[in-house]
């Protein structure tokens, strides 16, 4: 089982910083703060083990203050240093190669949630947020959530880099907006390219790609898993494009478009 370790950023609130070691039950907390804040206190209750900081805090092996300044125009810089410092002290000090990382991005400035964010994209790891529970109403186990959007975005963006080919498959989420652009239904077969049997037109190659419609559905379906594509029905499924698939072509751009791996 993997070790977990929080990198949490930490303001004068106590409440955050309980709810996320109740949650997540980590083996090290890194607190990404300043001198100004409460994170000593929280330190020492951690050290003890007093619930005061969750009554899981007993089980925290490791818990370390690295401190920026949080108004500051290189605060995020600052916080995105500091994140790889505590991932890279974890690594030293875990006794596992398996560990898995938690990035708050709930307290501290603006700026400092900002850093974490970016940190969070930049490292992969997965990102919480703890709502205020003067201010929720949901029920108190229930207001710390995980970010979905930018935690598969880390999941997808790491996938890409895993294997530069990919990149060239986004010309499958472009066909698709394409096709959406104009109003038309996207299945398999309407975006292969073969199935034309006359000259092709520019707009013919804008809403299909050149390949038949079996590696189509295989590809479609490999984004399906990553949260960029959904399909409705079976036979034929139709295709279309979700909110993170609409990002990553924006990301990308037009130029991979063309590129032609598979």
């Amino acid at each position: 089982m993997a070790d977990k370790v929080l990198i949490h950023s930490q303001g004068r609130s106590v409440g955050a910083l309980k709810e996320a070691i109740d949650h997540y039950r980590p083996s090290m907390v890194f607190l990404i703060s300043n001198p100004d804040t409460n994170a000593g206190k929280m330190k020492s209750w951690i050290d003890e083990g007093d619930s005061r900081a969750g009554n899981w805090s007993k089980d925290v092996e490791h818990c370390e203050i690295i401190n920026i300044n949080p108004f500051d125009e290189e605060t995020v810089l600052q916080v995105i240093m500091a994140v790889q410092e505590a991932i890279a002290k974890a690594r030293q000090l875990s006794k596992h190669d398996d560990l898995e990382f938690y990035a708050g991005v709930t307290g501290g400035t603006s700026l400092m949630v900002i850093g974490m964010a970016l940190a969070a994209i930049q490292g992969g790891l997965k990102t919480y947020s703890i709502l205020d529970a003067v201010h929720s109403d949901r029920r108190s186990e229930d207001n710390l959530f995980e970010i979905t959007f930018i935690n598969e975005l880390m999941s997808l963006i790491s996938w890409f880099s895993n294997d530069s080919r990919r990149l060239g498959n986004i010309k499958y989420l472009q066909c698709l907006r394409n096709r959406e652009s104009q109003g038309l239904e996207s299945t398999a077969s309407h975006m292969d390219r073969t199935k034309i049997g006359t000259q092709l037109s520019l707009e013919d190659e804008r809403l299909t790609v050149d390949t038949t419609d079996r590696t189509i559905t295989r590809q479609l379906q490999l984004f399906e898993l990553k949260g960029c594509v959904s399909h409705q029905g079976e036979n034929p499924q139709v295709w279309k494009l979700e909110p993170l698939g609409k990002f990553i072509l924006s990301m990308y751009g037009e130029n991979r478009a063309d590129s032609n791996p598979t």
